[in-house]
């Protein structure tokens, strides 16, 4: 008997042996490389914690400041206009633009068909004199993005804004909706274009026109986009971005800096290709344009959305992406209406086996539902701690899906993701009054300052960032209280967040709730 239980002892030790091996041979990254995400610096100030950046960037060396276009023998950081000659160039002719509308109208189009209707556009603005483009309709509808975009392909400025502004704005057009026409009146602009339902709608001002005034925009195609770089380029500000009524420009730099930054931080193998990238948010628009700019720019399609819409909802299995990214609100609600469909005694074992797998370290699609075969990555986005998916959760969501999840923080001021998580961090955490953010922008440094009564030699402060992903204020009275703020905690470029938290051990840093 004796015997018999030690040979069970070590049957058990040994099966338990070779799990655990089989266990860690099969994680997608080492144990080490998650508890040292960020390169820290070697010194600090007093009321400071140390530089920390991003494990791909090494301290001493260069932030990600551009896409690295070659030009004789010299490498640029690039412009927008690079990014659309490059898409023009090397475009994939099954590549489309889908918008998602609240009417269910389908808008589809290929990328000649793009460039066709940006040069129609621009040649329109020229004709009437206008070269600061106001976008008051969202960026997410057919007719916000294609002048956004036109604009940018052709070296005007946008001026956009998610409220239609209150006081008269230094642009020469301003683009409507309908609804909105009797305030926009209000004001004393050049030229005021309406989009209506309806295209024959006329008005009694002459400095009030219909979209469709524009022309026949569903005809025209072009296949070549003609460019030739000038240095110049680089120096006009493409973007002017108001978000409840606080206005930031963006340069070409910004842009270029972001669209690097998520490029680089995937993993080999991992990289973008011929994506379909489905899009939606409710929050600033600025979040998401160099996600959207970066599957162009890799020949892949895009599929953009409000994910207020009733119908983004079945989106996802409508066109079955491979990309997704959406506000961490529609996540949250989505992610409660998924785990109810899963809930049969088989599904709800392997669910419980691959969230196992998944805190090991180990990407497991066992659970992964059927209509979520293609996905490949979600980006959720969040402007704050609100409406954030537990980190178990964030498991349940990647075993459900069968894909890889990427949580973002987005802060007013700067041009995409400051802070985001490890492709490969799987990671159950037991206390969530601590949000993992991850670490920074390939294109930023952090640093915490003191702040009130936490305790900076133990890394808990307010989050500072510093590099090339940050806008400026355009009023003066905001670039004045900026330059005060960046004063403050030492300067030399740094910026505020009003985010606070703390840096932890693994050089994560993790936002107070």
């Amino acid at each position: 008997m004796i015997t018999l239980v030690l040979i069970t002892g070590v049957l058990i030790s040994i099966a338990v042996f070779l799990y655990n091996q089989y266990v860690f041979h099969q994680r997608d990254i080492h144990e080490i490389a998650l508890n040292q995400q960020s390169n820290i610096g070697q010194s600090r100030q007093e009321d400071e914690t140390a530089v920390y950046r991003n494990n791909l960037v090494p301290i001493g060396m260069p932030l990600a400041t551009g896409l690295s276009i070659r030009q004789g023998f010299k490498l640029r950081n690039g412009n927008l206009r690079d990014i659309w000659s490059v898409v023009m160039t090397q475009k994939n002719h099954d590549a489309r633009l889908r918008f998602i509308s609240a009417d269910d109208d389908e808008l589809v189009y290929d990328i000649d068909h793009l460039n066709g209707i940006f040069k129609r556009l621009v040649e329109y603005l020229e004709s009437i004199g206008c070269k600061k483009i106001g976008i008051a309709v969202p960026v997410y509808t057919f007719h916000g993005f294609v002048t956004t975009m036109a604009c940018w392909s052709h070296g005007l400025t946008a001026y956009t804004f998610n409220r239609l502004p209150r006081t008269q704005c230094d642009v020469d057009v301003l683009i409507v909706d309908e609804s909105q026409l009797r305030f926009a009146e209000m004001f004393q602009y050049k030229k005021i274009i309406v989009v209506s339902k309806d295209q024959s709608a006329q008005y009694p001002s002459q400095d009030v026109v219909n979209w469709s005034s524009i022309g026949d925009l569903d005809s025209v195609r072009d296949d070549n986009y003609e460019y030739k770089y000038d240095p110049s380029y680089d120096d006009v500000i493409p973007l002017v971005d108001t978000f409840n009524f606080q206005s930031f420009s963006y340069t070409h730099q910004n842009f270029v800096s972001s669209i690097a930054s998520i490029i680089r931080t995937l993993p080999l193998g991992q990289e973008f290709g011929r994506e379909t990238l489905l899009i939606g948010y409710e929050d600033s628009t600025i979040n998401y344009w160099p996600k959207i700019l970066a599957i162009l720019l890799y020949g892949g399609s895009v599929i953009i959305g409000s994910t207020s819409n009733k119908s983004f909802s079945t989106a996802i299995e409508t066109y079955s992406p491979t990309i997704l990214s959406v506000d961490s609100t529609f996540a949250s609600g989505h992610f409660s209406s998924i785990v109810t469909k899963s809930q049969s005694t088989f599904q709800a074992w392997k669910l419980h086996r691959a969230i196992h797998l998944l805190s090991q370290g180990v990407f497991s699609t066992n659970a992964s539902l059927k209509e979520y075969e293609n996905l490949r990555i979600v980006y959720v986005g969040s402007t704050s701690p609100d409406n954030e998916l537990s980190s178990l959760q964030l498991t349940t969501m990647r075993a459900l899906f069968g894909c890889r999840v990427i949580c973002e923080r987005f802060l007013e001021g700067a041009i995409g993701a400051i802070l985001s998580t490890n492709f490969y961090d799987y990671r159950v955490f037991s206390n969530d009054r601590l949000i993992n953010r991850g670490t920074g922008s390939l294109s930023l440094e952090l640093k915490l300052y003191k702040s009130g009564t936490y305790d900076i030699s133990k890394r808990h402060g307010e989050l500072c960032i510093r590099g090339f992903t940050i806008g400026r204020p355009v009023n003066q009275q905001d670039l004045a209280l900026a330059i005060e703020r960046g004063e403050r905690v030492g300067s030399e470029g740094w910026m505020p967040t009003r985010i606070t938290g703390k840096f932890g051990t693994d050089g994560c840093f993790y936002e107070d709730v």
